[in-house]
């Protein structure tokens, strides 16, 4: 099973930022090569943002790829039953608005992938314990999910451009 589970906003700031298409294709190849191995995967759900996120570009492109690659995984049973832990604690901590907006992305269905396979979550949110918002990595906090950014992965995965 995968140990790194990656987002959405990990994806979209790695291409807009140092990483584009442009600049870095070593980085894009070389999340390729640990797709292959079965090392980092995402949610069928993050595809599906990239999709709103941006019709015809190459992130976009990029992605329809990795999807016949198999890195968009589809939620099983196990990821559904974890979801609604991680609804219902979202649900009863923060308000219906904030809840609702963070349940409606991405974001529960990373972290109930990597919490189903013991893996870790990549997102450049940071905690923000105080928010009136769900950050990705307080309530991964809160299912014994770790979190770490996209240079982490790719320092502790040997990334050498």
């Amino acid at each position: 099973m995968p140990e790194f589970w990656i987002d959405s906003d990990s994806l979209i700031e790695s291409k807009k930022g140092p990483y584009a298409f442009d600049i870095a294709p070593g980085f894009w190849k070389f999340l390729e090569q640990k797709i292959s191995e079965e090392t980092i995967a995402s949610s069928v759900t993050v595809y599906n943002e990239l999709e709103d996120y941006g019709a015809e570009d190459d992130l976009l492109q990029w992605a329809e790829k990795q999807k016949d690659a198999g890195f968009f995984i589809t939620p099983d049973p196990l990821v559904q039953t974890l979801f609604r832990q991680i609804a219902d604690y979202v649900n009863n901590t923060y308000s219906q608005h904030q809840a609702s907006k963070f349940l409606d992305d991405a974001d529960p269905w990373i972290i109930a992938h990597a919490k189903s396979y013991g893996g870790r979550v990549v997102t450049f949110e940071t905690s923000a314990p105080t928010s009136k918002a769900p950050k990705i990595p307080d309530v991964s906090e809160k299912f014994d999910v770790k979190c770490l950014n996209v240079y982490q992965m790719a320092r502790e995965l040997g990334m050498s451009l």
